[in-house]
């Protein structure tokens, strides 16, 4: 009789761990995988924008070469930039999964500057609809972008 109620415990742990917990944890485990990208993107474009704030004149893609991580950072390539007429654009250079995306605006504000680049060259604000940015050339169309310094 015990051995019964010990195998049906048993039973209904296991239940529960595959129909909620494993479920959760895999969610933990993607909203820390975003939350760490985030970090990542902001920490690339500081040492982009740090790098126009002490060349004015910047223009065109700022190379790796010229940029200045703060110690420890690990480069993640998805990330580049672009200087075009003064203006700084950091993005990453494919479509991000949506709650990467949520992690980027979250961190920086969720303003206007941030969005989706639009086939056409134009930007969406993840705060909803067409933003009025027109992108320069290159910025391929489902980036994350971040406009500005």
């Amino acid at each position: 009789m015990y051995a019964l109620a010990i195998a049906f415990a048993g039973a209904m742990l296991l239940a529960w761990q595959s129909a909620i917990l494993e479920p959760m944890q895999a969610e933990a485990r993607v909203q820390a995988a975003s939350d760490v990208a985030a970090a990542n993107f902001w920490a690339y474009r500081a040492a982009a924008v740090n790098y126009v704030a002490a060349n004015p004149g910047a223009s065109g893609t700022i190379p790796d070469a010229n940029l200045t991580f703060a110690l420890g950072y690990l480069r993640n390539p998805a990330w580049t930039n672009v200087v075009s007429a003064g203006t700084l654009y950091t993005y990453s250079g494919a479509a991000l999964p949506a709650d990467t995306i949520d992690a980027v605006a979250n961190r920086g504000g969720r303003t206007l500057v941030i969005g989706i680049a639009q086939p056409g060259g134009t930007m969406s604000s993840l705060t909803g609809g067409a933003s009025g940015f027109v992108l320069p050339a290159g910025i391929p169309a489902g980036s994350l972008v971040v406009i500005g310094s």
